[in-house]
């Protein structure tokens, strides 16, 4: 039986670091590590990914059952599987849906990933080696930039690392109990319900056990405990399967056009690997030779065929099927876990390893940074790069807390419109923030709009809300912020400063018909329908009354079973035929409804507006609480007015 570290006496000759040092030195890496995935956390806002994580997971109608949240993902996601999904819920539950919070997850499972890297160099190689291994992964742009996004592949690491280290003592000899059996059995199942491309991952270690394992009892373990595995996965088989098939379908974008040829990925996967630089590579690379040639160690070539072997795997699936464009390189993520290892074996194998460890490490981080802070690592981030293009969320979230009101809109500017966009859930990223957070909406119009381009945003995005929240950047005003500024002193009026700082300005404004400092007059219906506001103003010049009422209704079904009517009345209750009819369903009825009742041709006197919502089928009024003076009814006035007599 083959082992890579035959006893502890030699392990402990060719090791010059003791495992107390070794676990102290690990304990600060693990800290530099947190505090470099730490930092930058809410540096941009959610990308759609992030967007589809929250969904997923219940955020915008928490709290979700895990029947809940596996029901969302295979309906709406089959292509992805639920693990993460389910933890995410339950870590939200427990930390809170703020930015910070969620993303707090993926950088402790990161965390335990690269502790889970050094044990496992450690047991393969030995302490230096498994400690500088944590410091490369530590410290790799690529990776801790997935620390900072609320995804599935900081878990996958984490797994991928646990799985690969209890199949290894399990297939080599160390020894081992049935609760390690059992651990290799449940991290199998974790990490092929975490992601797809664990197949990769399975298929590269089942071909190393089938070549080099001895067959023995171990190696029947070894392979029940997957096979265990594979059985525990078959319900959600059917799932994935037509999920990804759904994905490659010609009515949805699909990877498969746009996967990118063998040369590019591998191109891709190399500079990524050397932490955004070439020659940091090759220089490492060419120590893991050296240390090849001056070793000759035969257990370290059967290591590299694995990592060799997943990455040939994912070319050939790639060429086949299509499935990595040079934006999604996130899918190679799992191997930097044995690639790591092995840099790290040829620079704690090298002649006075010390200082050529340290020197490595220092290049290793400057590269690492200035390749974080380059526009060229956005290439290989897919939707994530977009963020950095969204307006600064965090900041409206951290300066209206408290101060925005429930019919509130933000209205801000954004350099990517895929802020704005609804998803498959039907939320987009602002929603996250606007609704989640702050309870409000909101949408924001692109900076670059011009022409009718941007008479369309402003359309599409100030929707007719009564209550505006402006929010800008003083210092950078884009060049369409006169035109948006016109639209809103044609429509508003401006009242109170909320934020007024260097780099934001926020300003509430309302429509000319409600005061500044008015209090909301609700009234919720017994139906489930609720009107959030409402007034009416007569015009005397104009010969009508303007109203303005605002809805919300519990259940889409509503919508088409209730009509709403606004109508002018006498102080006796008769109905003079001035009234407007609508359906709920009628896009200029949600949320705010603005309408004109004429009163040419009304003599003298005094008059009330009313509103009423009555059953379409049998035009029964639907009766309802006003929740300012407690009154319950099924008509309910909005305003009185009195017409003067002439002269």
């Amino acid at each position: 039986m083959m082992k890579m570290v035959k006893s502890k006496r030699q392990a402990a000759q060719n090791d010059s670091i003791s495992n107390r040092t070794g676990l102290m030195l690990m304990m600060l890496v693990l800290l530099l590590a947190f505090a470099f995935s730490v930092k930058g956390l809410n540096a941009h806002p959610f990308w759609t990914d992030e967007l589809y994580s929250v969904s997923n997971m219940g955020g915008f109608d928490p709290p979700y059952t895990p029947a809940q949240v596996v029901h969302s993902v295979s309906s709406h996601f089959p292509d992805h599987v639920p693990l993460f999904f389910l933890l995410g819920a339950g870590w939200a539950h427990l930390a809170g849906w703020t930015q910070f919070a969620l993303r707090l997850l993926a950088v402790l499972t990161g965390m335990l990933a690269i502790a889970w890297l050094y044990r496992f160099g450690a047991d393969v190689f030995n302490c230096r080696t498994g400690l500088v291994a944590a410091m490369l992964m530590g410290t790799s742009a690529y990776v801790i930039l997935h620390f900072h996004n609320f995804r599935m592949y900081p878990l996958l690491l984490m797994f991928a690392a646990m799985h690969t280290w209890f199949y290894w003592r399990l297939a080599h000899g160390y020894r081992v109990t049935r609760l390690t059996w059992c651990w290799f059995v449940a991290t199998a199942v974790a990490l092929v319900y975490t992601h797809m491309f664990s197949i990769i991952w399975f298929a590269g270690l089942g071909l190393y056990h089938l070549i080099f394992v001895s067959k023995s009892r171990r190696w029947l373990q070894a392979a029940l405990g997957w096979g265990i595995g594979a059985l525990l996965f078959l319900p959600y088989l059917p799932v994935l399967i037509s999920g990804v098939q759904l994905a490659s379908s010609p009515e949805k974008f699909n990877v498969t056009s746009a996967a990118a040829p063998p040369e590019v990925l591998i191109r891709a996967f190399f500079y990524l690997l050397g932490n955004g630089s070439d020659a940091l590579f090759v220089l490492l690379a060419g120590l893991l030779a050296f240390a090849f040639w001056r070793k000759r160690d035969a257990a370290v070539i059967k290591f590299m065929l694995l990592p060799l072997t997943m990455m040939t795997l994912m070319i050939l699936a790639n060429e086949l099927v299509g499935l990595i464009p040079l934006n999604r390189m996130r899918y190679f993520l799992m191997l930097w876990i044995p690639f790591m290892l092995l840099f790290a074996y040829g620079l704690s194998m090298a002649p006075r390893w010390r200082w050529v460890t340290a020197l490595c490490l220092l290049l290793w981080g400057i590269a690492g940074a200035q390749f974080y802070r380059s526009d060229d690592i956005l290439g290989y981030v897919g939707g994530m790069a977009f963020s950095y293009k969204y307006p600064p969320m965090q900041d409206y979230i951290y300066h209206l807390e408290g101060k925005a009101r429930p019919q509130d809109y933000l209205l801000g500017f954004t350099s990517s419109p895929n802020v704005n966009k609804s998803r498959e859930l039907g939320k987009s990223v602002a929603d996250f923030y606007t609704e989640l957070h702050l309870g409000i909406d909101g949408g924001f119009i692109l900076r670059r709009a011009f022409g009718e381009w941007l008479e369309e945003n402003i359309r599409d995005q100030m929707t007719g809300s009564p209550y505006l929240l402006f929010a800008y950047d003083p210092q950078d005003k884009p060049k369409n912020f006169d035109r948006v500024m016109n639209e809103i002193a044609a429509g508003y009026v401006p009242c109170d400063v909320i934020v007024d700082m260097p780099n934001l300005f926020i300003q509430r404004y309302v429509t000319p018909m409600l005061d500044c400092h008015r209090e909301y007059a609700p009234i919720v219906y017994d139906n489930g329908i609720k009107v959030v506001d409402r007034f009416a103003r007569y015009v005397p010049d104009a010969d009508l009354v303007r109203i303005l009422t605002g809805w919300e209704v519990a259940d889409e079904q509503l919508l088409y079973e209730y009509n709403v009517s606004l109508q002018i009345i006498t102080p006796d209750w008769q109905n003079t035929g001035r009234q407007i009819d609508r359906h709920l369903y009628e896009p200029e009825v949600l949320k705010w409804y603005k309408a004109e009742l004429p009163t040419e041709g009304l003599p003298p006197g005094d008059y009330r507006v009313i509103v009423v919502v009555y059953d379409r089928e049998t035009n029964k009024k639907v009766g309802g609480t006003d929740l300012v003076t407690g009154e319950a009814a099924n008509i309910f006035s909005i305003q009185t007015f009195t017409i003067e007599p002439p002269g």
